[in-house]
């Protein structure tokens, strides 16, 4: 069993085991609503970007902008409440991951549209591939995971 480090301020440590159940709810929370607000606004421009994914080399580019919309509208959604979590994880981290590859030509940082940010979000993603929903998702409520 791992030994655990002392508390600088021990009195903090009601706060900590207090709020440390909610901070992946949080987690998992944000990544999906942020995928959201990324993908609904693509189904309004899929004409743009089927151009963008044509020009990036994802032919046919309508597929691909289509796909790219519904992984992060319908995935976003999914992972958002907690839902088939570790099976919907899959096509979000397979979309990052690719999303990894074409901004690294771009360098790392994320205002230059290098790849750090989807790098950070596949990251995030993964955690819930290997961990699941947690505590307060709809697969546990349900008692079943992938």
């Amino acid at each position: 069993m791992a030994e655990q480090s002392r508390l600088l301020i021990p009195a903090l440590g009601g706060l900590y085991r207090a709020l440390a159940p909610v901070t992946e709810l949080l987690i998992r929370l944000m990544a999906g609503l942020s995928l959201i607000a990324h993908g609904y606004p693509k189904f309004f421009a899929l004409p743009a970007n089927a151009a963008f994914f044509e020009k990036a080399g994802f032919t046919p580019g309508l597929l691909w902008a289509l796909a790219v919309a519904v992984t992060e509208t319908i995935g976003g959604l999914l992972l958002a409440v907690g839902f088939l979590t570790r099976v919907v994880s899959v096509p979000i981290l397979l979309f990052l991951l690719t999303a990894v590859v074409y901004h690294s030509q771009f360098g790392f940082f994320w205002n230059a549209r290098g790849f750090e940010y989807p790098l950070f979000w596949s990251i995030v993603v993964f955690h819930f591939l290997i961990h699941g929903g947690g505590r307060w998702s709809i697969d546990r409520r349900l008692g079943r995971e992938v």
